[in-house]
């Protein structure tokens, strides 16, 4: 029999191509997703996915359908914050904590085999050197504050109760599927049609990641099932400052976009370092990124002309 696989944030950018992987690898996948939600994402694979109408904040929902199903593998993706024109305090705090420790405490009564819970590098707060898993955070937002508070309490539980779990802390993830208010795809839309482009600090720093890599981390993450709270970066190691990033996407798609760069966007903080040190899963899962920045920028830039030209 096929084990089952349970997606949660399957409308978002990285849960969505997370399930597309596992369609492709012909898995049994099921989704949370609410009756509102947009899955244009995964829309033409609707048929090969069970979505389960769940309420993360309704426990007897959660535990009912844990229960049901008894799930061998858990992807814990849904979240809420990390734009910055998500600012309901109440949301940020439901769906990053409550909503995961819900999801996490009932699905470990049914002996899942492995849950693998997704935070971020916000959590790290701003860091002068490679940001590790054993670094102090510090998170400057509320949404990295909830990451951390989710992670923790998780992480603690595990440990104490042996519960496979780990959680993967990603860094820039850019690719196919993503949001385009987001930079990379924002910048490879304006570029493809020559249209000026208005940008915050080109100074500031990411770690970018090909979507790919992140996926390939996350199929692997069931062979942590002897991981008790462990937590992993997810990144490239490697940080470009964005006028670097857009200068890369310019020359890739040849365009005469006007660049307009002003500091006064009005969005979160920008940081003046911000890297992954990833020596922690190269060891204990063997996993480390494929494709370069070039190679995933080309990958991106032929994908999105399906939709600009």
């Amino acid at each position: 029999m096929k084990k089952k696989y349970l997606v949660t944030g399957a409308s978002g950018f990285v849960g969505a191509c997370l399930v597309r992987r596992l369609v492709e690898n012909n898995e049994n996948v099921h989704i949370i997703a609410r009756e509102t939600s947009d899955l244009w994402r995964v829309l033409d694979i609707k048929e090969n996915l069970t979505i389960h109408n769940v309420d993360l904040m309704n426990e007897e929902q959660i535990k009912k359908m844990t229960t049901d199903e008894k799930f061998n593998v858990i992807y814990h993706l849904a979240t809420y914050g990390g734009y910055h024109f998500q600012k309901n305090l109440d949301n940020i705090i439901n769906t990053n904590l409550i909503g995961t420790w819900n999801l996490f405490r009932y699905a470990s009564e049914t002996g899942v085999e492995m849950f693998v819970n997704t935070s971020s590098s916000s959590e790290y707060g701003e860091k002068d050197e490679p940001m590790n898993e054993e670094m102090i955070l510090n998170p400057n937002n509320m949404y990295g504050a909830t990451k951390a508070s989710s992670t923790i309490l998780c992480s603690t539980y595990a440990k104490i109760n042996k519960i496979p779990f780990v959680t993967y802390r990603l860094f820039s993830p850019y690719g196919y599927y993503d949001a385009q208010t987001r930079l990379i795809p924002t910048v490879i839309d304006n570029c493809l049609k020559n249209k000026k482009i208005e940008l915050g600090s080109k100074t500031s720093k990411r770690d970018f990641i090909f979507i790919d890599d992140v996926i390939d981390a996350y199929i692997k993450a069931p062979l942590l099932c002897d991981k008790y709270g462990e937590v992993y970066n997810i990144g490239s190691g490697i940080q470009y400052t964005v006028e670097e990033v857009v200068n890369k996407i310019v020359k890739q798609t040849n365009s005469n976009a006007e660049l307009v760069w002003n500091n006064n966007l009005g969005r979160q903080y920008e940081p003046k370092a911000w890297y992954s040190d990833i020596s922690k899963i190269k060891q204990d899962l063997g996993w480390s990124p494929k494709l370069s920045m070039d190679e995933g920028l080309d990958i991106t830039i032929n994908w999105l002309k399906k939709d600009s030209l």
